[in-house]
C-alpha cells in the first residue's frame, strides 16, 4: 500500500523574540543562515536589501504601497519588530517536483510613520524572500501602486519580456544594469545573472488575486520599479494583505530555479472541501493531450470537425495519451452540446478524455460577473453534463478582460472554484504568468504564459523563456510539431530533436503535443526508439535539475526524474551554429549502472538519430552534439 502525505501539514518549530524595542533597521536570516534580509530607514524612506553568503544580490531597494494617495513607505520614523517564528511544511504538487518541502523564518514588522503605520510580513527561505504589505484600517481603501523596487548590482544581466499586450506574447531580451533602457516596460518573472559568477536572482509575485498584476518598468539605468499597467487604481478592504513579492536567489541556475517553489509555498493551501486530497484528488489527472490546432493536415482538411477529432482521439489512444483537446470550431457544430457529448462518449470508449476550448470574449459572455457569473455557471454545467474533463479558456487579454488587471485576477479564481465544483480542470491560454494557483486550486492544471509554438519555433527565445517561465511554475508551450521539410511552416529552423526535447525542457502537467496522425506516424514509426521515448515522456515529474551546460539564450538543459527513471532534455538556441557539449555530467544517476535510450539530431532537420546503451552512471559523462536549433533527449533506467 502506498502511503500519501497529507496535502497540507504545517508545524510551528519555534517562536523566538528577536527584540521588543524599536530600531532603524532589522535583519531576518534564512533557516540555513545563508540568506540575509535587512530592512532599514534612509531619509525617512523604507528600504530592503538581500545578501547570499555575504555577497549582495539586491542593493538598497524601496518598500511601500500607496494607499489613498499616500506612500506608506515614506515618512517613516522607526521600525517595530514582532516575533520571529520558524515554520516547516510538506505538500504534493503536480509539476516539476511532486513533493515540496518548505522551511522559512517569518516576522512581521511595523514601520511607524507620521501618519498611518505600514505593516509588512517577511518570510525568509533557504531559496529567497517573500514579503507583502497589510493595507491599514478597516474600511475600503484605494490602492494606486507601490514604491516596491529592485536594485541589482551593476552589470547584472537582466532577462525579461516586453510588456506589450498583457498576455506574455513577446520574445525575451536582456539588458545590463547600468545601461537598462529607461522607460521600458517588461513582464516577470525576471532573471538576473550577476557578473563574475556571483549568483542569480529571480523576481516575481505570488497570490495576486483581486489585486492588480505586477509588472516592471526600468525607471532608471540601474533600477527596476514595480508597475501596474492595467489599473490606475483599485480598492481593497483595510486589514487585507497585498500579493507576495518574491525574490529568489542562488549561486547557480539550478539553485535559483529551485526558488520557483517559493511561489507555491507562499500561496494558500487548497480548500479541503473542494480538494479532499489536494493535488492528488482523484479527478485531477495530469496527462498528455493530442491537439489539432497546429497540425497542417488537420487545417488542410477544414479545421475542427467531428471526423477530424475522432482521428486525433484514435491517435491519442494508440499513443496511450490520456486526453484530446477539441479546439476552436466545435461551437459551430450543429446541436453542439449533444455532438460534443457524443464525441466525449466516443473518446471514453478509447480510454481518452476530452478538453474543450473556450473564448472569453465570445457571445456567451462567460467573464460577465452579473448574477454571480450566471453565464459562466451555465456554460460549465453544460461542459460537465457533456462529459468533459476540463476546459481550455483563452484570450484573457481580450474584452472585457484586460491583461493582468484586477478584472482578470478577480475572474480567474472564480473559474477555478466553479470548475472544481463541477470536477473540471482548467488550462488558461493567452494567459498571464502562474502565481501559485497550482497550490491553491490544483485543478489549475496548466497555463500558457508564453509565445510558444503557435507563433512558430524560436530556438533562442525558447532557451531563455524556459527559465523565465520555470521561475513561476508550469508552461504550456504546445511543443512537438514534427512537420517535414528543411524549413517548414511554424517548425522553422528547429529540428525534430529540438521539438521532442521541448517536452522535457518545458514542464506542463497537461502537455499538448502539436502533431496529428500523419506527422506522428512519419516521425515515430511503430517499434522505433524515438517512439519509445516519445510515449514515455511524462507530463509531471518527481524531481528536476538544471544542468550546468545551461546558458540562457544559448542552451537549456534539464534532467528530470519520474519514479526511478531519469530524462535529459537539451535544446540549442543557436540557430546557425552547432554546439558540442564535451562532458555532460550525470551526477543524479549515482554509481549504479543505467540502460539508456537517446534521440539526437539526424543529418537533416526532419530526421532523428537514435541509439541505446548500457552502463551509464555518474562516472561516465556524455558527449552531446547539437545541430543548429537542435535538440537531444535521453531516457535512463536502472539496470
Amino acid at each position: 500500500m502506498t502511503t500519501h502525505l497529507p496535502f497540507f501539514a504545517i508545524t510551528l518549530i519555534a517562536s523566538i523574540p528577536l527584540t521588543t524595542s524599536a530600531a532603524e533597521s532589522v535583519t531576518l536570516t534564512s533557516p540555513d543562515q545563508r540568506i540575509s534580509t535587512k530592512v532599514s530607514i534612509r531619509d525617512k524612506e523604507l528600504f530592503y536589501q538581500l545578501q547570499l553568503s555575504g555577497k549582495t544580490l539586491l542593493e538598497d531597494s524601496r518598500l511601500g504601497v500607496t494607499v489613498d494617495g499616500v506612500d506608506l513607505g515614506a515618512g517613516v520614523k522607526e521600525i517595530k519588530l514582532g516575533e520571529t517564528t520558524s515554520h516547516q511544511e510538506e505538500y504534493r504538487l503536480n509539476g516539476d517536483e511532486s513533493l515540496l518541502k518548505s522551511h522559512d523564518k517569518r516576522v512581521t514588522i511595523t514601520a511607524e510613520r507620521d501618519g498611518e503605520p505600514l505593516v509588512i510580513e517577511l518570510r525568509a527561505f533557504n531559496q529567497g524572500l517573500g514579503f507583502r504589505y497589510i493595507v491599514p484600517g478597516d474600511t475600503t481603501r484605494r490602492i494606486s501602486g507601490e514604491a516596491t523596487s529592485w536594485k541589482l548590482p551593476a552589470q547584472t544581466k537582466v532577462w525579461s519580456r516586453t510588456n506589450t499586450h498583457g498576455d506574455y506574447s513577446d520574445r525575451a531580451a536582456s539588458a545590463n544594469t547600468g545601461t537598462l533602457p529607461v522607460g521600458k516596460e517588461v513582464v516577470g518573472p525576471l532573471l538576473g545573472e550577476l557578473p563574475g559568477g556571483h549568483g542569480y536572482v529571480g523576481i516575481t509575485e505570488a497570490a495576486p488575486w483581486n489585486y492588480s498584476g505586477l509588472s516592471f518598468k526600468f525607471n532608471s539605468a540601474e533600477n527596476i520599479a514595480s508597475q501596474f499597467k492595467y489599473d490606475a487604481e483599485w480598492t481593497m478592504n483595510g486589514g487585507s494583505p497585498t500579493p507576495w513579492r518574491v525574490v529568489m536567489v542562488g549561486s547557480d541556475l539550478h539553485s535559483v530555479m529551485q526558488g520557483r517553489q517559493l511561489v507555491t509555498h507562499l500561496s494558500p493551501a487548497p480548500d479541503p472541501q473542494l480538494y479532499p486530497q489536494g493535488s492528488q484528488t482523484s479527478w485531477i489527472q495530469p496527462g498528455r493531450s493530442a491537439w489539432s490546432w497546429l497540425d497542417p493536415h488537420a487545417r488542410a482538411r477544414g479545421g475542427v470537425t467531428v471526423d477530424h477529432q475522432k482521428r486525433f482521439i484514435d491517435m491519442a489512444a494508440e499513443l496511450d495519451f490520456e486526453y484530446n483537446t477539441v479546439d476552436d470550431g466545435w461551437e459551430m457544430w450543429p446541436d453542439k452540446w449533444k455532438t460534443l457529448a457524443d464525441l466525449a462518449a466516443y473518446a471514453k470508449s478509447k480510454n481518452v478524455k476530452l478538453i474543450a476550448w473556450k473564448d472569453t470574449a465570445d457571445g456567451d459572455r462567460v467573464p460577465d460577473p452579473a448574477d454571480n457569473y450566471s453565464n459562466l455557471r451555465s456554460f460549465l454545467d453544460k461542459c460537465r453534463d457533456a462529459g468533459l474533463a476540463g476546459i481550455k479558456i483563452d484570450f484573457l487579454h481580450g474584452n472585457p478582460l484586460i491583461g493582468e488587471g484586477t478584472k482578470t485576477l478577480s475572474y480567474m479564481p472564480v473559474v477555478y472554484r466553479m470548475c472544481a465544483e463541477r470536477r473540471l480542470m482548467v488550462n488558461f491560454h493567452g494567459a498571464v504568468k502562474p502565481t501559485g494557483q497550482a497550490r491553491t486550486w490544483p485543478n489549475a492544471i496548466t497555463q500558457e504564459p508564453v509565445l510558444g509554438m503557435e507563433a512558430g519555433a524560436a530556438p533562442a527565445d525558447a532557451t531563455v523563456v524556459a527559465f523565465l517561465c520555470g521561475l513561476s511554475g508550469y508552461c504550456d508551450y504546445t511543443p512537438g510539431l514534427f512537420a517535414q521539410g528543411e524549413n517548414p511552416e511554424l517548425r522553422g529552423k528547429s529540428t525534430w530533436a529540438h521539438q521532442l526535447a521541448l517536452g522535457v525542457v518545458y514542464c506542463s502537467p497537461m502537455q499538448h503535443w502539436a502533431s496529428g496522425p500523419e506527422l506522428t506516424a512519419a516521425a515515430f514509426p511503430q517499434d522505433s526508439l524515438q517512439r519509445a521515448v516519445y510515449q514515455s515522456i511524462p507530463p509531471t515529474w518527481d524531481e528536476t535539475i538544471v544542468l550546468s551546460a545551461s546558458k540562457p539564450g544559448s542552451i537549456a538543459a534539464f534532467a528530470r526524474r519520474k519514479g526511478k527513471d531519469w530524462f535529459v532534455g537539451i535544446i540549442n538556441g543557436n540557430e546557425n551554429e552547432a554546439v558540442m557539449i564535451e562532458k555532460l555530467e550525470l551526477p543524479f544517476l549515482g554509481t549504479k549502472n543505467h540502460a539508456s535510450v537517446w534521440v539526437a539530431d539526424g543529418t537533416k532537420p526532419d530526421e532523428f538519430r537514435t541509439g541505446k546503451s548500457s552502463g551509464a552512471n555518474s562516472n561516465k559523462p556524455l558527449t552531446v552534439k547539437l545541430a543548429p536549433s537542435g535538440g537531444f533527449v535521453a531516457m535512463f533506467r536502472a539496470e
